[in-house]
């Protein structure tokens, strides 16, 4: 295997691996469906054993670089995901290397999990990101968001969405001909209003225990902390 890039100065750390030796809590979970390695995980279908990158309220941690790797596709030079039906150590507590490949990560920020893939974001504590920019209609009595136009972030699900005639802690539950844009969607309640061009706001991720300890570009490897004071 040759190179394929030459650095003047090697990356601080890898994203996922620890990134000091101080106390670390990790639980040992199996992926429900293949899970990207550096990125959170909430619960899977069988809530006590398996874990998924895609979730809606708290995460259950940050999926940790702690297993042999696995590369399944020839000629790839290396992964960052488990297979299906693997184990994952999924960190509660500690201090790990990341990817700010969001946006710029600043020191003292929150960090937050995106519901639809566990990708890192950053911001202060208490301003997830949202999109207000989706147009749906409801029917009272169901289930059923149909959206009609969306120009903002991608409809997931997970995200917790509000709106005339939605009722509070409504989310995401499945998708039905929308696949992130206009087209139907499942909520997890049913709307309590019948409505026509309906402006809803999808909350886009959530707030993590994590703050980041080290700051750096968007792309570049940094480092984030559950123990931190900076928050």
């Amino acid at each position: 295997m040759f190179p394929n890039a030459v650095r003047l100065q090697p990356e601080v750390g890898v994203p996922g691996s620890r990134a000091s030796m101080n106390p670390i809590s990790v639980i040992s979970r199996l992926a429900q469906t293949p899970v990207n390695v550096a990125a959170f995980v909430w619960p899977g279908t069988d809530t006590d054993n398996q874990v998924t990158n895609a979730g809606t309220g708290k995460p259950l941690g940050f999926a940790v670089r702690d297993e042999s790797g696995i590369i399944p596709n020839y000629l790839q030079e290396y992964s960052m995901q488990v297979p299906q039906g693997f184990p994952v150590q999924v960190a509660q507590r500690g201090e790990f290397f990341a990817s700010s490949a969001a946006n710029v990560a600043s020191l003292g920020q929150k960090v937050y999990a995106n519901y639809g893939d566990g990708t890192l974001s950053f911001a202060t504590s208490g301003a997830p990101s949202t999109n207000a920019n989706i147009t749906a209609s409801t029917t009272s009595g169901s289930n059923v968001l149909t959206v009609s136009a969306n120009t903002g972030a991608n409809i997931q699900v997970g995200q917790p969405i509000s709106g005339a005639g939605i009722p509070a802690g409504t989310y995401i539950s499945a998708l039905g001909t929308g696949t992130g844009g206009a087209g139907t969607y499942t909520m997890s309640q049913n709307a309590s209003a019948t409505g026509a061009g309906v402006t809803v706001t999808a909350t886009l991720n959530v707030e993590t225990p994590f703050v980041v300890e080290r700051g750096g570009a968007a792309g570049s490897v940094i480092k984030i902390s559950s123990w931190s004071d900076l928050a």
